[in-house]
């Protein structure tokens, strides 16, 4: 093994994964890095990374056919070294390097430079003029990068933030123009495991986005848990790279195990859907992963003469998550896509979060989507009664499967920290070495999120520290069941309701694309201020172009059957049922509808209120 490959050789922990062209007595290295290096070397002409471009930009139209460029590990591995000497030759050990280039070949490489070089990535994204910059300039302004990785294309717009910033960053390189040949001045730093690999910023469905410190450790443990359960060849993603999701499963874990990674920009997905079930089919992919909202956007999007140009017949698994799974949707995208050759046990629900570096629970491969059946009544009172289908009241709640190898999942209490008992519900609460140590810069919310204690029935405290999840949920059978998030939880008269619950009600008796329930007080105040007073129970649809071009009568009529059935499941008077336009509602960089910002918006009148 030639020296400026730089493999480590002190690993013992295996990655059971694809390894073209290597023999049994060679296992890659378990971080990102070194695993690139030694696949550049051992199986160096295999595809590594594959972008399909269909020349989307805002504003400029969309090609019909998407073009393909691929990278083989040795090609990804020159140009990730060359970028990384000029890293070396700016930034010191540890320094932050933001990453704010768009979907393509250029962010794989600045991503994987990063770790060459032994520096911290920030994975964002270039700025766009027709797209607010909020989150962008706040991830900036709190990691105050030495440095920034972009591209020609991208450099002026990011200038243009980078000039609104009190701090700079010291440099900016455009890594498409660093030569792949420069690489032979950088240098392998050898890095504890427990140095920071990345900040992975938050979507930010409750909060300002902060930075979870992923270190190398964290990342090839997220990486084995991964392919210990989704051993892929192909995998085929149209996720943000600058969302865990997408990075984790898009980047990190297809290149640590030699595998094929190929992409498209959401974009190009959200623009016709059917791009990315063609990407599956003509790269034969065995696993992809998606939220569960896209799956109803294929439904309704693809049409029956592209379904018949789709073999579908390789992918194994579509791993399911990053918001609320219901299974009315799998149960329709599986019988959408059945005549395309798809098993109907592909899309596979799972939980996670970017403070574990993503995953905590999957359903195995082959299993398909379970759901139970839960008492209503009981579920608001805490606890998961199971009762028979179609029963009055009966609660469909998708099953996420059993945590992942080395990861403890536990229900508590969030009041006096004590653990739940199976069927109880309560705060999620997660351990294991996937888990990150906290926010960058922010030991307050570090501690509250990151350092929970259990308690143990005498009332002392158990060892270990826990992540609080924020979601809650209950356990049957040790698999893991969610039913919402802690801070949306809707009471009104007493009675606990899960915003999630009253939506699916929402979307499974309207022609509807998606809701937000949530409380305010009457007289205008907001829930969770503790204000005094009757909660109203608020509902925000997102129609369907048809439905908001209809007439005045339909909508209303629309309206009015949406109360029914809230009344009729929820025993609930619904104060506001609103119809807003198609993407009026706004959302995380991983599509979740924020119901607070939801909130805020109605407070102020953004939406129009008074009953209707």
């Amino acid at each position: 093994m030639s020296t400026d490959i730089g493999v480590s050789q002190d690993s013992d922990t295996t990655i059971q994964g694809p390894v073209s062209g290597a023999s049994s007595d060679h296992r890659p290295p378990r971080h990102l890095g070194d695993a690139v290096r030694y696949f550049a070397e051992v199986s160096g002409n295999s595809p590594a990374v594959t972008f399909l471009d269909y020349g989307i930009r805002r504003g400029s139209g969309t090609r019909e056919g998407g073009t393909a460029t691929t990278l083989t590990y040795a090609q990804l591995d020159r140009r990730a070294r060359a970028v990384a000497a000029e890293l070396q030759f700016r930034c010191a050990p540890g320094a932050r390097v933001a990453v704010l280039c768009r979907q393509g070949l250029d962010y794989v490489v600045a991503f994987l430079a990063c770790d060459y070089a032994g520096v911290v990535a920030v994975p964002l994204y270039a700025p766009e003029s027709m797209r607010a910059n909020d989150r962008l300039s706040s991830a900036m302004g709190d990691c105050l990068p030495t440095c920034v990785l972009t591209t020609t294309t991208a450099h002026t717009a990011v200038a243009g933030v980078l000039d609104r910033m009190d701090r700079k960053p010291s440099h900016v390189i455009d890594v498409d123009v660093v030569a792949a040949g420069s690489g032979a001045a950088w240098r392998r730093r050898d890095l504890p495991p427990g140095s920071p690999a990345c900040l992975q910023y938050t979507s930010g469905s409750t909060r300002t986005p902060a930075g979870v410190r992923v270190t190398r450790e964290n990342m090839a443990v997220a990486v084995e848990q991964l392919y210990a359960h989704f051993p892929a060849a192909t995998v085929v993603s149209w996720l943000p790279f600058f969302h865990d999701f997408g990075l984790i499963c898009g980047i990190v874990a297809p290149l640590s195990a030699g595998a094929h990674a190929v992409h498209l920009s959401p974009m190009a997905f959200i623009q016709d859907p059917s791009r990315w079930l063609r990407a599956i089919s003509d790269h034969r992919a065995d696993w992809s992963v998606t939220p569960p909202s896209t799956l109803l956007h294929c439904v309704r999007r693809v049409t029956e003469e592209q379904k018949r140009t789709l073999d579908l017949s390789c992918l194994r698994t579509i791993s399911v998550a990053a918001e609320p799974v219901y299974a009315e949707v799998t149960e329709a995208f599986a019988a959408a896509f059945a005549s395309c050759g798809m098993a109907p046990a592909v899309p596979t629900p799972c939980y996670g979060l970017a403070e574990a570096t993503l995953p905590v629970t999957g359903t195995p491969v082959g299993e398909g989507v379970t759901d139970r059946h839960i008492d209503r009544v009981a579920l608001g009172e805490g606890r998961a009664v199971l009762c028979a289908a179609g029963a009055p009241g009966a609660v469909r709640l998708v099953d996420c499967g059993p945590p992942h190898a080395g990861v403890t999942v536990r229900i508590v209490d969030p009041g006096d920290n004590r653990a739940k008992r199976e069927g109880e519900v309560g705060e999620i609460w997660v351990s294991g070495p996937n888990v990150a140590d906290g926010y960058w810069g922010r030991p307050e919310r570090s501690a509250e999120v990151f350092a929970g204690r259990l308690l143990n029935p005498d009332g002392t405290e158990s060892e270990g520290s826990w992540l609080r999840t924020g979601d809650l949920g209950f356990l049957l059978d040790g698999r893991l069941h969610v039913a919402g998030r802690v801070k949306d939880l809707i009471i009104i008269r007493g009675r606990n309701h899960y915003p999630e619950d009253i939506e699916s009600t929402v979307l499974a008796a309207s022609p509807v694309d998606s809701a937000a329930a949530f409380a305010v007080k009457a007289g205008g105040g907001d829930a969770d201020a503790g204000t005094g007073g009757a909660e109203h129970l608020i509902v925000l649809i997102e129609s369907t172009r048809e439905t908001l071009d209809a007439g005045e009568d339909e909508r209303r009529e629309i309206v009015q059957s949406l109360r029914s059935e809230i009344s009729r499941h929820h025993g609930l008077i619904a104060h506001d049922v609103i119809m807003v336009r198609r993407g009026a509602l706004p959302r995380t960089t991983s599509g979740k509808v924020r119901r607070g910002a939801c909130r805020e918006m109605y407070l102020r009148g953004e939406f129009g209120q008074g009953g209707r």
